[in-house]
């Protein structure tokens, strides 16, 4: 398998297991905005998923349903029940982002086993690999906070592919299998958020949020911090609504963008990033950086030629 891995130990001194390769350096817009680093896949507490809602997070968008659920269906007289679709044609220029910026193509896979076999060499479950035509990607462990149903969470993955990769005939001997194919969803199309092609940002990005007429948007893909994660829908939403009440007179312009309290009962756990991390420059400044050493790397060696040859007159 052509994979190099190695063994990387975070600060709490816990092994994990990693690939040499990031492929993941096309989403920079979606991991930037969530502050995440090389360290968010080497350490276990920096996962950016790594807790749990009692009883699952779906029953969020449930809750919601029986809430919202009579405001989108219509009953006619006999009884009969019909979903509402309300449609609308955007200027162009918002139709033309829509089109160009898909939704991610995700299946999910959750392998069972008896035991946490992976945790005997000291892995965690998390693996990234590549492979040309290998239908692999990122693992994360699924294991439920008390230990129980050991599971590894994959993107359709193979067990034979876990069993190269982490050395182990127990990989091969699952007690259960669920898959969930995201992009059957009929509303979403796909996961976990849309991905913006090279220059769909830089075009479209400042109408994104831009509202049309009385449509404004929302969405996790709007916002500004943790955009394709639950926070960054919530920031969304929020911005939105207050976006409306703004052009209703109802506050003023300047409170419509509003950074969240910090949780007191769930804080957020701190990113811990490196010095080369913190200072990393941009691919215009390293650009940069590279042609005036040149430059001046090119004028030291001419001078240098030049003393060495008498051409530069004595002072």
């Amino acid at each position: 398998m052509d994979v190099t891995l190695v063994r990387h130990q975070s600060s709490s001194g816990e092994n994990f297991l990693i690939s040499s390769q990031n492929r993941y350096h096309g989403h920079r817009h979606y991991r930037t905005s969530c502050g995440e680093t090389c360290s968010a896949l080497t350490d276990a507490s920096l996962y950016l998923q790594e807790r749990k809602f009692l009883g699952g997070s779906g029953q969020i968008s449930e809750g919601m349903t029986k809430r919202t659920g009579d405001l989108v269906v219509v009953e006619t007289v006999n009884k009969e029940t019909y979903m509402v679709s309300r449609q609308r044609n955007p200027i162009l220029v918002h139709r033309m982002s829509f089109v160009h910026v898909p939704m991610g193509s995700v299946i999910k896979c959750m392998v069972y086993y008896k035991e946490k076999f992976w945790r005997k060499k000291s892995y965690c479950g998390t693996m990234v690999i590549e492979e040309e035509g290998a239908p692999i990607g990122l693992t994360l462990d699924d294991t439920k906070p008390d230990g129980t149903v050991p599971a590894i969470m994959g993107l359709k993955r193979i067990c034979e592919i876990y069993s190269r990769v982490l050395g182990s005939e127990e990989a091969l001997h699952p007690v259960h299998y669920e898959e969930k194919n995201w992009c059957e969803e009929e509303y979403s199309g796909g996961c976990y958020t849309a991905y913006f092609p090279p220059g769909i940002l830089t075009q479209f990005g400042k109408v994104l949020r831009e509202p049309v007429g009385r449509l404004f948007f929302a969405g996790t893909e709007t916002a500004t911090e943790w955009s394709g994660y639950m926070e960054g829908a919530v920031q969304a939403g929020e911005r939105a609504a207050r976006e409306i009440m703004c052009a209703m007179g109802k506050i003023h312009l300047n409170q419509v963008w509003q950074t969240e309290p910090e949780s007191m009962d769930v804080p957020a756990l701190p990113f811990h990033t490196t010095f080369w991390e913190r200072n990393l420059p941009s691919v215009g400044g390293l650009l940069r950086f590279m042609v005036v050493s040149s430059f001046l790397s090119v004028a030291a060696a001419a001078g240098f030629v030049a003393y060495k040859k008498g051409l530069l007159p004595n002072s």
